[in-house]
């Protein structure tokens, strides 16, 4: 082959892998959500639930979906769900039902290309925008002035959570309870296909930013059955994170059914009327 052919193949072979280096990170990224379009059918009015649908925007104007639960009786205290990867709200009502008996309200929201939110494609960046946007949405009722606000966080949801919350030094939150998140984005990518998580960002990850939460009260929950994300995750957030805080692994559990359990939602409620104090598992 002439040197001139073989210059012209070496470049076009370099564009090439170039053009593949950049399309690579989005093509990551875009494999690692997996959202539900479309109305539930499971909805709180299914298990005698009163409920307001709610729309609202997010950073960019995305038109994101979400339910408010009022609480039965007096409100003691607002929680806001910030739900898990797969599915759309109905997959994670039975993690919240639980909360309004016991006089607290619900706001539960659907990352945008999530069930009736807008088709926009999430990435990690809008998906904590989208919280941040939640949040101020809560923060904006004027019924809801008065109770303190809570996360209740699960899965990708708490990497969300962790990062609005610090990312966007957002006031006004009680406490945070962390269900089965991951580390950072690409340890998890790497625990699923090692060497891949080169190609996502860890910018937006919880790793990033789980020491800025201090004096945020913390509630780490994980199951050490957890296939999806192994609870050592959980472990070293807690590792990095500063006091006030507590950690549960719960023998037995799967993915995010640390709620599943009296025991737990008993915790919690502890957790919420008295956050600062540490309470041995």
């Amino acid at each position: 082959m002439p040197p001139m052919k073989i210059m012209l193949w070496i470049a076009g072979t370099l564009g090439l892998l170039a053009v593949f280096a950049l399309w690579l990170p989005h093509f990551v990224e875009g494999r690692f959500y997996y959202p539900r379009r479309g109305a539930s059918a499971y909805t709180p009015q299914s298990v005698g639930l009163a409920y307001e649908d709610v729309y609202f925007s997010s950073v960019d104007g995305a038109r994101l979906h979400g339910w408010f639960i009022p609480a039965l009786g007096k409100a003691r205290g607002l929680v806001l769900q910030v739900h898990g990867n797969a599915g759309r709200l109905e997959n994670h009502l039975d993690s919240i039902r639980w909360l309004p008996e016991k006089g607290y309200a619900v706001f539960a929201f659907d990352y945008r290309a999530y069930g009736l939110s807008e088709d926009k494609t999430p990435t990690p960046k809008a998906l904590m925008e989208d919280t941040q946007s939640a949040i101020a949405y809560l923060q904006s009722r004027k019924d809801m002035a008065a109770p303190k606000l809570w996360l209740l966080a699960q899965s990708l949801g708490g990497n969300n959570a962790i990062a609005a919350k610090a990312h966007g030094k957002i006031g006004g939150v009680a406490g945070m309870v962390l269900d089965s998140t991951f580390y950072s984005y690409q340890s998890i990518v790497n625990d699923k296909i090692p060497g891949a998580g080169i190609f996502i960002s860890d910018r937006y990850s919880a790793s990033q930013f789980i020491a800025q939460l201090a004096p945020l009260p913390l509630f780490f929950l994980h199951g050490d059955q957890d296939r999806t994300i192994p609870w050592q995750h959980s472990q070293k957030l807690y590792e990095l994170a500063s006091a006030p805080k507590q950690i549960r692994i719960l023998p037995g559990v799967r993915h995010m059914g640390a709620l599943e359990s009296p025991e737990v939602r008993a915790a919690i409620l502890r957790f919420f009327e008295q956050p600062a104090k540490i309470t041995v598992p």
